[in-house]
């Protein structure tokens, strides 16, 4: 995986920590069902020293206001939600250089006398990890065409016309066009994206931790996220599955006060029924 090096014992920095390592063994369900057994090696980050070996260890999640904000503007027909999921998602972020990370030697695979490992990039375990492929997901997607929203950092979304021949788009465009409420169908033989019926094609992307809660109206232009990231190489998305179990677990963490009145008012937009 390319995460560490072994180094020398002896040149490590007088101040320099060695953090033990483990084995964490599990066994993996999908829909309840076996589906492999799962061997992950998992650093002692209680070991490390704030200032020393990090020196920031928030990572930000959506919130749920605007969980529900999405939720509530895609409840429409022809949006569709899926789950896509990093593989090694914290073992994908370099360290920072400020951040030389030094560990002990991994249980079963013993290093020769005076040697340590040296780590390159994050593993799970470590206090930087989520912060670390926060800003990776945030780079790559940047890069890959996505706008980062000022309102919420976790929330990258990417807009594009459908309309043949249409100008390019800006917010003030969508605004005065209705927002998503009131766009109109556009014929299939005047459409960029076949698969979309609305005059703007958008893709919104919502990371929680590892995960990414994706709502679309255009299956093409999920694709071509997907196949931008993967030629990028340095995040391995993979589609877990639709977002019927994100948005129950978005309702289920709502305090129970305020579920009932959220539920109605999400059952009251016509067709959310269908589309949550």
């Amino acid at each position: 995986m390319g995460c560490s090096e072994v180094v020398d014992i002896d040149t490590l920095p007088n101040d320099a920590n060695l953090i033990g390592v483990k084995w964490v063994f599990k066994l993996k369900y999908k829909n309840g069902e076996y589906e492999r057994h799962k061997a992950r090696i998992v650093a002692l980050g209680y070991q490390q020293r704030k200032n020393v070996d990090y020196f920031a260890s928030f990572s930000p999640t959506a919130s749920y206001v605007t969980i529900r904000l999405v939720l509530a503007l895609t409840a429409l027909p022809h949006w569709y939600g899926v789950d896509l999921d990093a593989t090694g998602a914290f073992i994908s972020a370099p360290l920072p250089p400020e951040e030389q990370v030094y560990l002990k030697g991994i249980p079963g695979y013993d290093l020769p006398p005076g040697k340590c490992l040296r780590l390159k990039k994050t593993i799970y375990g470590l206090v930087q990890a989520p912060l670390s492929y926060f800003k990776l997901c945030k780079d790559v997607y940047a890069k890959v065409g996505l706008r980062q929203l000022d309102c919420d950092e976790c929330v990258f979304v990417k807009y594009s016309p459908n309309i043949k021949g249409q100008p390019p788009l800006s917010v003030e465009n969508i605004i005065e066009s209705g927002a998503f409420m009131t766009m109109d169908t556009v014929p299939e033989n005047q459409r960029v994206y076949k698969s979309c019926i609305y005059p703007v094609a958008c893709i919104i992307i919502v990371m929680y931790v590892d995960n990414n809660g994706v709502r679309h109206n255009c299956h093409e232009l999920l694709a071509e996220f997907q196949s931008d990231v993967a030629k990028d190489g340095r995040i391995d998305l993979h589609l877990e599955g639709d977002m019927s179990s994100f948005c129950l677990c978005a309702i289920s963490i709502i305090p129970k006060q305020e579920r009932s009145p959220l539920i109605r008012k999400l059952t009251s937009i016509p067709y959310s029924l269908n589309t949550i």
